[in-house]
């Protein structure tokens, strides 16, 4: 028969604790929240009492693997740290560590130097050699703005800047990528084009005088997803572009009045057609009046169907004002 002696329950009371701690850790980690109110927390390990809950959570707080934060309205929040990263900030000297948390706490905006001096209170000469120490680490990293280009901006090393930072994908080094826009502005015109207008581009010119499209024709023109769908399988760019952009790209050749848009579908206009040097019969637009049909802005009516001389026909002649009140 064996008897626990009063050390080794303490003990085991201690492992067990230590193991309730490192659960609660755990699952917080798992959940992916970036913090946590004391309140979730309680749901969380199941505990019976806040006061049991805080001891756990001072526990986490002195082996560093969790931090505290305030929340806009003033609330303690509980943010969990990964043990490598508290390992990682645990080597940092105190005013390193003070500027790291920082630049974490800006995220994927980033925090210019001046702020960081400004919230730290350190000397400038204290502030560039803790970044300079963090960044020869790869801790942290030095990204350009687009919107701030003279200031330097820092965040961490494993982030990706956010749009407001970068640009997004209209920019190359913080320049605006002006030959990438005109390019793409082409490939989606030209896909557009080829749907609203199937033969407008056949080689040697069209077959027909006058080649028309009825209004039922509407349903082969894209949509934005095709649109979409369509740029990410050409393989024209390996820039990953959301329908955010595509959309963007369509509203610049609406403008250029080059696309338009039916029932939410996208159309090219006529005129951007001819003005690539589509849409022609023998070197003439295929829209074009027919017979020697010429009208001037001052006509009050036109013939719908040619007849020869409408003195001598006027009695069979189809008149657009008649035809429209029929």
């Amino acid at each position: 028969m064996s008897v626990k002696t009063e050390e080794s329950t303490i003990s085991d009371a201690n492992g067990s604790f230590a193991e309730t701690c490192t659960k609660l850790h755990r699952d917080m980690l798992a959940r992916g929240q970036s913090s946590y109110t004391q309140e979730e927390l309680l749901e969380i390990s199941k505990m019976d009492s806040n006061q049991e809950l805080m001891k756990c959570v001072q526990e986490l707080l002195n082996r560093g693997i969790v931090r505290l934060l305030e929340s806009k309205d003033r609330k303690v929040l509980f943010q969990p740290i990964t043990e490598a990263e508290a390992v990682k900030i645990n080597n940092m000297s105190s005013d390193e560590a003070m500027v790291y948390s920082y630049i974490e706490a800006a995220g994927r905006e980033g925090i210019w130097t001046k702020t960081i001096k400004a919230k730290t209170n350190l000397h400038q000469h204290v502030v560039q050699r803790c970044l300079k120490s963090l960044e020869s680490q790869s801790y942290i990293k030095s990204v350009k703005s687009v919107k701030y280009p003279q200031r330097k901006i820092y965040m961490l090393y494993h982030l990706t800047p956010s749009i407001e930072v970068t640009g997004g994908p209209w920019f190359t080094d913080s320049e605006l990528d002006s030959d990438f826009i005109d390019s793409l502005l082409i490939v989606i015109w030209r896909f557009v084009a080829s749907k609203s207008y199937p033969k407008c581009f056949k080689k040697g010119g069209m077959d027909v005088e006058q080649y028309s499209y009825p209004v039922s024709n509407n349903h082969n023109l894209p949509s934005l997803e095709e649109i979409s769908r369509f740029i990410g399988s050409s393989g024209v760019t390996s820039v990953e572009l959301s329908l955010s952009d595509i959309r963007s790209l369509c509203s610049v050749l609406e403008y250029e009045e080059k696309l338009v848009q039916v029932d939410n579908l996208y159309k090219a206009t006529w005129q951007s057609v001819l003005e690539a040097g589509g849409g022609r019969y023998r070197g003439v637009d295929v829209f074009a009046p027919q017979h020697n049909q010429i009208f001037s802005i001052s006509d009050t009516y036109r013939v719908m169907n040619p007849l020869g001389d409408v003195e001598e026909n006027k009695d069979d002649t189809l008149y657009l004002d008649s035809w429209m009140s029929t």
